[in-house]
């Protein structure tokens, strides 16, 4: 699945500066908001991830037998099978480091199997060796030290390098956590009658779940911030009566595992959402920086992890793919890249669609989608607001609270029309962007779950206990489900996105035959409009909400 293809801006360089040439993909816009506080101290130490081209480029996972009659998809690749056939070539890798270091850069790392090489140096030589100029940039979101345009590369490493992170480390937009309906303790034992909130195994019985509690499974979560507290997980698996599982933080660019930033709560509701539904599986945490070089880094760590090699992982962070400012297309690429990898070697990767429904917390009137969900490699989820009756019974509709957006205290689900990304041949739905000229793009979700703050999990953060929602709740409930369809099949679901949209045996779609379809509701928050919820397939609450034993005899 390759992106549309990005022409350069008029006016910038066709690529030959003499020694050097331009680098596809890695322009960069000044951050709306931004001021000029300097230029980079030329004695500042900076660490780059630099990206190689593959021996070959990937081949498209499951091509070899995810077709429309229902064949099985092609067997996983080995990590061992991915570097040998699609690693860095070890010349490549060579050329790279020998020019890099002869430029005044010191090799801190090399991985061929990521395509990357790690390198530190002064900001004098990198700004010399990219032919680029830093400064240091205020900003209401946090300082960053940045850069406007493009960068080049020596003549000799052209189209060998691919891409070039850490130079600049402005940080993509923190999701603002929803409104958390925080309560005494107590509330905990509030029967399942008198309370709108849910725990994850209830959520899991609600869903028809297979039974299993991810003995043997390894669940991977992404932060981006925040910490693990083992504290308040004890609260909350007493306050669920489950055990406590094992949870392992793991360090990315020397990130803290334990900030108490905000950021917390995201983390311990993406662990307790899993511990809920899952208490015997071993949880891994990888924390990363909230930056381009962070989010390449954070995936690659945890997709090749030969200590804890996972099955499936979650992501709850994102930004738009499209705003000014965030993204550059080399990060889009970069990013994307390794997320196929991770699809071709089984890995399932569910990310959350976002919290703002169409307007994505961008502001300009326009329609958008939120990245790393609108890659064609993951399962991407949106959100519901389930509700219970007195007597048990539930109704679902598509998320959205209040005005949707989550700066007026609401909040609704991610979805729409990519436009970065086409759509995947497998993708077979006919939904038009509502934004005028815009590509037949991937459409997200695929999928959703309870969202709602409103109807949402029980978490315990910082002590305090309480209900909160999002997709980036959904997400680890998904991903939990895999884990528990893990254990059950006995090998990985793995690439699973594709398998929804072909029929079964049944002739119906997997996607339709195994989720609860969603036709009420909508994720209208842009000026422009947004996207309804109704029969079948939409580009708001995806296939609808799992209905897990019909999703694991489909699968079967």
């Amino acid at each position: 699945m390759k992106s549309q293809s990005h022409q350069q801006p008029a006016g910038s360089s066709a690529g030959n500066t003499g020694s050097h040439v331009l680098l596809p993909g890695s322009r960069r816009e000044m951050r709306p908001g931004a001021q000029v506080l300097g230029v980079a101290d030329p004695d500042e130490w900076l660490e780059l991830t630099i990206k190689l081209r593959r021996k070959k480029p990937l081949p498209e996972p499951g091509a070899a037998g995810a077709t429309a009659s229902g064949a099985k998809q092609a067997a996983p690749l080995t990590r061992a099978e991915l570097e040998a056939q699609y690693g860095a070539d070890p010349a490549d890798m060579e050329k790279v480091s020998t020019v890099l270091t002869g430029l005044g850069l010191k090799i801190l790392k090399e991985d061929a199997m990521t395509c990357t090489i790690r390198a530190g140096g002064r900001a004098a030589v990198v700004e010399s060796i990219f032919q680029v100029r830093l400064f240091h940039y205020s900003h209401p979101k946090g300082n960053y030290r940045g850069r406007k345009g493009d960068l080049h590369v020596p003549a000799e490493l052209a189209g060998i390098i691919v891409a070039v992170f850490g130079l600049d480390n402005r940080k993509l937009v923190k999701r603002r956590p929803l409104r958390r309906r925080v309560s005494s303790l107590e509330q905990a034992q509030r029967a399942a009658a008198s309370r709108s909130w849910f725990y994850p195994a209830e959520l899991a019985t609600a869903y028809s779940f297979p039974p299993g509690d991810g003995q043997g499974q390894t669940v991977g979560l992404l932060e981006f911030g925040g910490g693990f507290f083992p504290d308040d997980l004890a609260t909350f698996c007493q306050n669920a009566k489950v055990d406590v599982p094992t949870v392992k933080p793991i360090s990315v660019n020397n990130t803290p595992t334990n900030q108490r930033d905000g950021a917390e709560g995201e983390v311990m509701l993406d662990v307790e959402v899993v511990a809920g539904v899952c208490p015997k599986a071993t949880i891994v945490v990888y924390f990363s920086t909230f930056d381009e070089g962070g989010w390449v880094t954070a995936i690659d760590t945890a997709v090749h992890d030969q200590q804890n090699p996972l099955n499936v992982l979650s992501i709850s962070w994102g930004y738009a793919e499209d705003a000014t400012g965030a993204w550059s297309p080399a990060a889009l690429d970069a990013v994307n890249d390794s997320l196929k990898a991770a699809a071709l070697m089984g890995v399932t990767i569910c990310v959350a669609a976002g919290d703002d429904g169409s307007d994505d917390e961008v502001g300009d009137g326009h329609a958008h989608v939120d990245f790393p969900s609108s890659s064609p490699y993951v399962l991407a989820v949106g959100g519901t607001t389930l509700k219970r009756s007195g007597s048990g019974s539930t109704t679902e509709t598509a998320w959205k609270d209040g005005d949707g957006l989550r700066k007026d205290n609401g909040g609704s689900t991610g979805g729409g029309v990519s436009t970065y990304f086409a759509r995947p041949s497998w993708q077979t739905v006919n939904i038009d962007s509502v934004n005028p000229g815009s590509i037949v793009g991937r459409v997200v979700p695929d999928v959703s779950a309870d969202a709602s703050a409103n109807t949402g999990y029980w978490t315990v953060v910082d002590g305090q206990g309480g209900a909160t929602g999002g997709t980036s709740a959904a997400a680890p409930l998904w991903a939990s489900l895999i884990a528990r369809l893990n254990a059950v099949l006995g090998k990985p679901v793995g690439y699973l996105s594709p398998l929804l949209y072909q029929a079964g045996a049944n002739g119906q779609p997997l996607g339709e035959s195994a989720c609860r379809d969603i036709t009420s509701g909508n994720n209208d928050t842009a000026s422009i409009g947004g996207y309804s919820a109704g029969p079948g397939y939409d580009a708001v609450t995806g296939w609808g909400s799992p209905i897990g034993t019909a999703l694991m005899n489909g699968l079967k």
